[in-house]
């Protein structure tokens, strides 16, 4: 028998995997990001905007919204599952997350923002969310004075 800790000879060198370096970020990429303090996080504030808010259902989501009690908006997201993976429930709530850093924040009032995805939000693009947003933000949504 031979010995049991079988190494690479020294004319091989160090094994290495076959692909190459990965190219996934150690960190964040930018300095974008939805603040604590802009999200809807507990509990009871999201069960009050869905029980006392105002409701607007479109085709991919359904949007519920009432006053703030923290002074400037705020975002709750509920992302079921519908028999869909965690990658899709993922991407589909980072869309959601960007549509409202990027082109909702900026021009809402104080009001707190349930976004409850609907089973077809899965399919739709990204500017299809966007549009359905953007929708009810001109149509319904209290709109800040400064904006």
């Amino acid at each position: 028998m031979g010995p049991r800790n079988i190494g690479a000879s020294p004319e091989e060198g160090a094994q290495t995997p076959d692909h190459s370096d990965s190219v996934e970020a150690r960190g964040r990429l930018t300095s974008e990001g939805l603040a604590r303090r802009q999200r809807l996080a507990g509990a009871q504030d999201i069960r009050r905007v869905l029980t006392r808010g105002r409701r607007h259902r479109a085709v991919y989501l359904e949007i519920l919204w009432d006053a703030s009690q923290a002074g400037h908006p705020r975002l709750g997201l509920i992302v079921p599952k519908y028999q869909s993976n965690a990658v899709a429930r993922n991407r589909l709530r980072r869309r959601l997350k960007e549509i409202w850093r990027r082109a909702v924040l900026p021009r809402l009032a104080a009001v707190d923002v349930v976004v409850k995805a609907r089973r077809e939000g899965y399919a739709a693009s990204h500017a299809g969310l966007e549009a359905e947003v953007l929708g009810w933000l001109k149509a319904k949504a209290p709109i800040s004075g400064s904006g």
